[in-house]
């Protein structure tokens, strides 16, 4: 099979949504190919979705908040039509390269594959992976075969939005399989030459480094107890970094580190991770076994996604900054709070979800076309 993983840059969780995806593919031997989705569109709009939103995102997270809220509302038109103008150079790539199969992980991808199968003739089959735990703005209006989910106690919500039932699939969200099968946290902290002994805390905002995070690193930090630990992750934000490594350059408790590869090492090796929502790194917590308290950094898909979680019992929240080192001191005093958290997650979340989505694919082509039966 010629599998065609269609990404796009804004923000990490989408590439490495694919990457999974792409990894377990090829272990099965099938070939994969990782596009950024921008690519095909004219470099000055690419640039304009991309930065733009990397801009809203980082620096003014209300008024990104406000604008998906109102893009719940309203078809988003706008955005449908910038796609168009890539749709074209998308369309030759799958000719010349004999795709079979293509999987969206952005609305973006999912939106000229849409273009292209309603008013182009392209057939080829088509996925989208919901990465996030809500049915986000234009997903109802995609032309795909298969909507992949990442919880069947979102699948309401996506029939709601006017998905058809019929075409509904939980496979979960794809990790790499390094968050799945990981070491043991005593192995991890050997491996990132962390104390073994106290509790390990892992604050981490994203790949961008986003939200109020040294105001609340310096109210976390306070909270530790005498063995305590703590690792701030800030992405790819080197004046984050900068900046709190001058602000704790005088701790032997608080470790800052940039963008890491070892992201996996990090969960296995703590006791809980402060964070924000995103779609990919809470299904990674879930996959380690990892307890999260989430910081509300931006909202938008990220409040939908603590809605999920906190309504379920899988994770906790602080609804401010102001909030989140009391609440973590409460949880380093009693580990019953974040135990639970955990355990109401086992059974509940689908397991190897990249191995879903390649047994879906197989099945799916084998039958060239044929319906298949949904599995909400």
């Amino acid at each position: 099979m010629k599998l065609l993983i269609l990404s796009c840059n804004t923000g990490g969780g989408h590439n490495a949504t694919a990457a999974a995806i792409r990894e377990c593919f090829e272990s099965h031997g099938d070939h994969c190919s990782v596009l950024n989705t921008l690519d095909f569109l004219p470099k000055a709009t690419a640039d304009l979705i991309s930065k733009g939103h990397d801009f809203a995102y980082r620096h003014i997270p209300q008024i990104y908040g406000a604008g998906y809220r109102y893009e719940e509302k309203h078809t988003p038109v706008l955005l449908y039509q910038q796609n168009l103008r890539g749709a074209e150079g998308l369309r030759e790539y799958l000719q010349h390269h004999h795709i079979d199969l293509v999987i969206c992980v952005h609305v973006f991808s999912a939106m000229m594959m849409t273009e292209l199968r309603q008013n182009c003739g392209v057939k080829i089959p088509t996925f989208f992976v919901a990465t996030d735990y809500t049915c986000s703005p234009g997903v109802c209006d995609l032309s795909v075969d298969a909507f992949l989910i990442p919880h069947r106690r979102v699948a309401e919500e996506f029939t709601a939005a006017g998905v058809p039932a019929g075409k509904l699939y939980v496979t979960g969200i794809p990790v790499k399989d390094e968050f799945i099968h990981g070491v043991s946290r005593a192995e991890a902290r050997a491996l990132l030459h962390l104390p073994t002994a106290g509790k390990l805390v892992v604050l981490a905002t994203g790949s961008m480094g986003c939200g109020p995070v040294r105001s609340t690193a310096i109210r976390m930090e306070r909270v530790l107890g005498p063995a305590d630990q703590m690792v701030i992750i800030c992405g790819t934000n080197k004046r984050l970094r900068r900046d709190l490594s001058f602000i704790f350059s005088q701790s032997d408790d608080v470790r800052v580190v940039g963008y890491t590869r070892e992201m996996h090492l990090y969960m296995r090796a703590c006791n809980v991770l402060v964070t924000k929502a995103g779609g990919l790194s809470s299904t990674e917590a879930v996959a380690a076994e990892v307890p999260l308290l989430y910081l509300n950094a931006v909202p938008g898909c990220e409040s939908r996604n603590i809605e999920f979680m906190t309504r379920w019992g899988y994770a906790l929240a602080a609804t401010d900054e102001l909030k989140v080192a009391p609440l973590l001191a409460g949880c380093l005093a009693d580990d019953s709070l974040l135990a639970e958290t955990v355990e109401r997650r086992r059974g509940e979340f689908p397991e190897n979800a990249a191995e879903n989505i390649y047994h879906l694919a197989q099945n799916y082509t084998r039958r060239s076309g044929a319906k298949f039966k949904s599995i909400i």
